[in-house]
């Protein structure tokens, strides 16, 4: 499978999460997150075992500052599905989908901002529509899209904190909800209430590990055989998918606030994209 079908497919996964995640409605949004942390843990690492990839694991652990910036990944994701997988089981599929149309916009931002990554104009603009685009309902209702705004940061945080980030794939992954286990215990053991539990729901439990590191392994792999700026126009089927879910599927209403909120952050996506694609075939000219 060519790597672009790959993180197509992996896109699309994430997509369709959205209508997983409800399943789990008699659970606490953040149980849900514990028991997503602990199994994905868990299917890493029997996979991981299975591939002999004991010796890496403990090599990785030996060294103190990849630990780090792992510990530092894991808090963030956790806070990225931790936002995601509330705002999707509170009925807020639109907020999640905004988030997902503006983190590119936000990644390149924040390279800028730690990494000295020069901008180009269009991206700058680009960057001031998702802004004002956020700002709409705020103006409009003095409501933040609070969970817009955690998705789409974490996830750009995410992403800049993974660029130090030496380790394989599956490697990565197993060691960034490794370090976070342990809250996801005691959050389970000490405020979580799961006497209601279903056997329906003990018997979905064990399956977040699966559908949520299956479509970061297809990411990771699909990757190494796709350009960033093709990876980056796939990314918005992410988005649109989930988009057309909330409203379609699962009910939400798509407001007139909605349709400015979107208005400005599809502006800055097209500007973003036009952007991209000008670059790209400015560098093609140059090479021939």
């Amino acid at each position: 499978m060519p790597g672009s079908l790959k993180v197509l497919a992996c896109y699309l996964m994430w997509a369709f999460l959205v209508l997983y995640w409800p399943l789990f409605g008699a659970m606490d949004p953040l149980a849900v997150l514990s028991f997503r942390i602990i199994f994905s843990m868990l299917f890493c690492l029997i996979v991981m075992l299975i591939l002999g990839q004991g010796p890496a694991i403990l090599a990785l652990m030996k060294d103190k500052r990849q630990m780090l910036f792992l510990l530092l990944a894991g808090i963030t994701i956790t806070v990225n599905w931790g936002g995601y997988i509330i705002a999707v089981m509170t009925g807020r599929v639109i907020d999640a989908s905004l988030a997902y149309y503006m983190y590119p916009i936000f990644s390149i931002v924040l390279g800028f901002f730690i990494y000295n990554e020069r901008l180009r104009p269009l991206q700058w603009v680009a960057f001031v529509l998702a802004v004002l685009g956020v700002t709409v309902p705020i103006i409009a209702y003095g409501q933040v899209p609070v969970f817009a705004i955690i998705i789409g940061t974490s996830f750009a945080f995410y992403g800049a904190i993974k660029k130090q980030i030496t380790a394989s794939g599956m490697l990565s992954i197993f060691m960034e909800t490794l370090m976070v286990v342990p809250v996801a215990l005691i959050y389970l053991v000490a405020f979580s209430h799961l006497e209601g539990l279903t056997p329906r729901d003990i018997l979905l439990i064990p399956t977040m590990g699966v559908v949520t590191t299956v479509p970061l392994l297809f990411f990771a792999v699909g990757m190494k055989g796709t350009s960033l700026s093709l990876a980056g126009v796939l990314m918005y089927i992410n988005p649109t998918i989930q988009l057309l879910l909330g409203v379609f599927i699962m009910g939400e209403e798509f407001t007139t606030i909605h349709a400015w909120m979107f208005a400005f952050v599809w502006s800055g996506v097209a500007l973003f994209l036009a952007d991209t694609f000008r670059q790209k075939k400015k560098k093609a000219e140059q090479t021939e």
